[in-house]
């Protein structure tokens, strides 16, 4: 083997292993960005959600003849279905503008519940067109299971004076000329408007046992005869069924009613 050979042969070996580590191939290592972190569901006090839930109503009220107003409108209310029957909970007024005159949460007589009350100034328009100035009142409380406020009842000229309405009503439960199960069913719903839910609970829980026909009679027959006794009754499990849910109670457990004394 000549000189030149071996030479050549020698270059060749340097060359195979002595090529720099930097020409190797090497592992994609560049560091993979952390994710963004996700924001915190921002928190709403109780007196924005029951704001909240009553325009999510008044927007309803406004659209109710559309299948949107209507979905609105269920979404927000603790009375649905059936025992939803006319102005027996809510008043709907059609109206062009909504002003709010004040809101407010309010105590109860049941320790960490809380209602909502809301005043409003309503331009609102009679069945036959004619302008008018209507004073709209809202009471919601807020679901203690799912957090949620819904809107208990709605009413307008004599019913925005809640406190005047369970006076009366606590001292006509023995009417003759009504049958005393819609009697204590109309002083439990007033009762509970007012915060007064021992008191509302214990109302209602009569109501359930109390007498469908009124005791006044005309041509023989009993002036309010219990044709609205099955509504009634529907209506009275869906009240007590509330006043569950604003109080935390769950089905099959019972609580203490407390003695009705209207005042």
């Amino acid at each position: 083997m000549n000189s030149r050979m071996i030479s050549t042969t020698a270059i060749l070996f340097v060359a195979l292993f002595s090529t720099p580590a930097s020409s190797q191939v090497k592992p994609n290592t560049r560091p993979v960005p952390a994710a963004a972190p996700v924001p915190p569901t921002p928190i709403v006090d109780d007196l924005t959600a029951a704001r909240n839930a009553t325009d999510t109503f008044l927007k309803g009220v406004k659209i109710a003849d559309l299948p949107e107003g209507k979905e609105m409108l269920l979404g927000v209310q603790w009375i649905t279905g059936e025992a939803d029957f006319g102005q027996n909970f809510y008043e709907r007024p059609k109206y062009t503008v909504a002003t709010t005159v004040f809101e407010k949460l309010f105590d109860t007589d049941t320790p960490g519940v809380q209602g909502y009350k809301r005043l409003l100034d309503m331009n609102a328009v009679s069945k036959a067109g004619t302008p008018l100035i209507v004073r709209y009142i809202m009471i919601a409380y807020k679901d203690q299971h799912t957090n949620q406020w819904k809107v208990l009842g709605t009413d307008t000229d004599d019913g925005v004076d809640i406190d005047r309405q369970v006076a009366f009503f606590g001292q006509n439960l023995h009417d003759r000329t009504l049958s005393e199960q819609g009697s204590y069913l109309t002083y439990g719903e007033w009762l509970l408007r007012a915060g007064r839910i021992k008191e509302a609970r214990e109302a209602l829980t009569t109501a359930l046992s109390s007498s469908t026909t009124s005791t006044e009679m005309l041509f023989g027959k009993p002036i309010d005869n219990g044709t609205y006794s099955d509504l009634h009754r529907l209506q009275i499990n869906a009240l007590l069924s509330v006043i569950d849910s604003i109080t935390g109670v769950h089905k099959g457990v019972l609580s203490q009613p407390s003695s009705i004394a209207p005042r």
